[in-house]
């Protein structure tokens, strides 16, 4: 019984072995891959006699949106993702840095941080992703952003979307979608904390 048990363990690990030179453990699934998005840099900042408020950013995610993954809207409002492709970190994480540098970029503001607004902040400007994915049926990439400026007591809402089109299924060319819309949407932001500022400062 003894002989027995010791033939069929080395009959198991002689198959393992044979298995694993042969290639039948390898994955055939295709590698992962990480696309990464450059941040809207204004070319030329703006100096302002004013004081410069610090400005605390947070971006969070609707439900389904907070993850790495690239989606897609599907018909049928089924919401799938593309196949071994990812962002650096989840889409909340990534868009609040890339904002954040754009801000960085005007000169407006005397200190950037991340997260919702403390004493030691003057300004704080939450958003929320309320639309980041392709669409399928339209060939189109879609973000919409909104939420809200708090400059001391009053709040001012913010709201950005842009649409981008999608030349081929290829993942560069949907990530170059990506990327201008947003830009554009990064535009529309600059354009409206601007606005809140001057605002504010002749208020």
């Amino acid at each position: 019984m003894k002989l027995r048990r010791t033939f069929l363990a080395g009959v198991l690990v002689l198959s393992c072995g044979i298995a694993a030179c042969s290639g039948m453990l390898n994955s055939n699934q295709p590698a992962e891959r990480v696309y990464w998005l450059e941040p809207f840099i204004v070319q030329q900042a703006v100096v302002t006699d004013g004081p410069q408020p610090s400005l605390a950013v947070s971006v969070s995610a609707a439900p389904g949106l907070d993850t790495d993954r690239l989606l897609i809207l599907e018909a049928g409002a089924r919401l799938n993702h593309y196949a071994a492709a990812r962002w650096p970190d989840n889409i909340p994480e990534v868009l609040e840095s890339l904002l954040r540098t754009t801000l960085e970029s005007t000169g407006r503001f005397s200190r950037l941080t991340r997260g919702p607004i403390s004493r030691s902040m003057d300004w704080a400007l939450e958003l929320e992703i309320r639309e980041l994915y392709t669409l399928a049926t339209a060939r189109r990439v879609r973000m919409v952003l909104s939420g809200y400026l708090s400059c001391g007591a009053s709040d001012q809402p913010i709201a950005m979307q842009a649409t981008a089109g999608i030349a081929d299924d290829r993942l560069s060319e949907i990530v170059a979608a990506y990327q201008h819309a947003l830009n554009e949407v990064s535009r529309q932001l600059v354009k409206q904390l601007a606005d809140a500022c001057n605002d504010v400062n002749t208020g």
